[in-house]
């Protein structure tokens, strides 16, 4: 929203000098020379620094994505390595196969357990 506050004056700006500065002008840089109005002068000034902007702001966002990319399949394969050490861990928990283990309550009667 902020944007469009500061963007909104500034088109209507220009395309208003754009209406009002019809007469062509001689423009010149170093050799070249064309005759040109100063509203459509300023119209490819904005074109350029708009068309500009977009491009490092896409360059900016292909670098930020390209690291985004890189951080999620860092997570996936942590992940991954979670899950092994987890399962590794939960087979050294377990009791052997065969081996049964006995567990008493005092609830069932009422005595403590020789252990």
């Amino acid at each position: 929203m902020v944007r469009l506050i500061i963007i909104v004056p500034f088109l209507l700006a220009l395309v208003v000098f754009s209406a009002s500065n019809q007469d062509p002008l001689d423009m010149w840089l170093l050799t070249y020379s064309w005759k040109c109005s100063a509203g459509v002068l300023a119209l490819l000034v904005a074109a350029t620094a708009f068309l500009l902007g977009a491009f490092c702001l896409w360059v900016v966002e292909l670098r930020q994505s390209r690291r985004a990319r890189r951080a999620e399949q860092q997570v996936r394969e942590l992940e991954a390595q979670l899950a092994q050490l987890q399962a590794a861990n939960a087979q050294l928990a377990a009791p052997p196969a065969g081996v049964v283990t006995q567990t008493h309550s005092l609830a069932e009667n009422g005595t403590i357990p020789n252990v």
